[in-house]
């Protein structure tokens, strides 16, 4: 984190961050991209899980100073190039955790604010959680976890994750460099380092949980609520063939129709990782939008296949978020 990123963390004024959000108007809005909300009695040191008291309070502020759109309204605000008196936001979660049922829907109907749930079904179906959270999940036993990563040519990796005794930061830093290292493995070498480092983790105390076919139908049934596809397997597109990345596309979306009543509309990218072969793809598949996870501000200028989100989570204090949202940080 950067000097100018602490100091946001730090102090924000509303006069900096208002001053901000007027500029934003004249140019579209904003995406934000969110993926679990739970009760603030979840100890998880994980970006990804955002408190609820924090969210709620999020949702307050853009509401008092942003037009939330679907994203289906906010295509078409930038189509009709019209200006508007306030910037708009399009509310994201991905990859379809439970809480987005149990936490975020009652806050979002109560405010009446829409938002995108872009879901991968397989971990839906199977109701088995991502690999990236099982690895997450190493971070719930609270205990300094040295991590040996054996490579097909005799070389290892080593990782430390601290203890409780350490910062969430700090906790959440060392996990990001694991993650970021599996992540680029071959996926198959990554099946086998996942499951030798988290076979010691009971996975079904996860706090994080994913969605059933029956909490996906109540989410789609909100006026609220647009449900998008992250793909089937949420695989990491960029390391499939055309072939492969239409299949697990043309799976997600018979299982989200067979599910909701319609097929998704809507794309995620998986990790925010794409090329022009894979934005290809999704445009052959038939989608309106695709979102990224490169931050920016939302104008006309943006492909609808690379839309910028900005990144919210656990550790995004108050300043923060308002330097995020006013475009002063991305």
């Amino acid at each position: 984190m950067g000097i100018k990123s602490r100091l946001c963390s730090l102090c924000f004024p509303q006069t900096l961050a208002s001053a901000g959000i007027r500029r934003l108007a004249a140019n579209g809005g904003i995406v934000l991209m969110y993926h679990e909300v739970l009760p603030d009695s979840c100890s998880l040191p994980a970006w990804t899980v955002v408190r609820e008291s924090d969210f709620r309070w999020q949702m307050e502020y853009l509401h008092q100073h942003f037009d939330v759109l679907s994203m289906a309204a906010a295509v078409e605000r930038l189509a009709e190039g019209r200006r508007s008196r306030r910037p708009f936001a399009v509310i994201t979660f991905d990859d379809g955790y439970r809480g987005n049922l149990k936490t975020v829907l009652p806050i979002m109907e109560s405010m009446g604010l829409p938002f995108v749930v872009y879901v991968a079904t397989r971990a839906l179906v199977e109701q088995n959680i991502y690999w990236h959270d099982k690895v997450i999940n190493l971070l719930g036993s609270g205990k300094e976890e040295r991590i040996e990563i054996h490579l097909q040519n005799g070389r290892q990796r080593r990782f430390l994750l601290p203890s409780d005794r350490a910062t969430e930061n700090r906790r959440w830093t060392a996990m990001q460099q694991l993650l970021h290292f599996l992540k680029q493995l071959d996926p198959a070498v990554r099946e086998l380092a996942v499951g030798r480092i988290t076979k010691a983790v009971d996975q079904e105390k996860s706090a994080l949980i994913m969605l059933r076919a029956e909490g996906l139908q109540r989410l789609a049934a909100s006026d609220c609520v647009t449900i998008g596809s992250h793909t089937h397997g949420h695989e990491l597109l960029v390391q499939l063939r055309p072939e492969q990345i239409a299949a697990t596309v043309k799976t997600a979306d018979g299982l989200l129709a067979g599910i909701t009543g319609e097929p998704p509309a809507h794309f995620a990218y998986p990790n925010g990782d794409y090329n022009e072969l894979v934005v290809e793809q999704i445009k052959k598949a038939g989608y309106s939008t695709a979102v990224t996870t490169t931050g920016g501000i939302w104008s006309a200028q943006h492909s609808l296949f690379k839309i910028p989100r900005i990144g919210i989570g656990r550790f995004d204090t108050r300043g923060r978020f308002k330097a995020l949202v006013s475009g002063y940080l991305h």
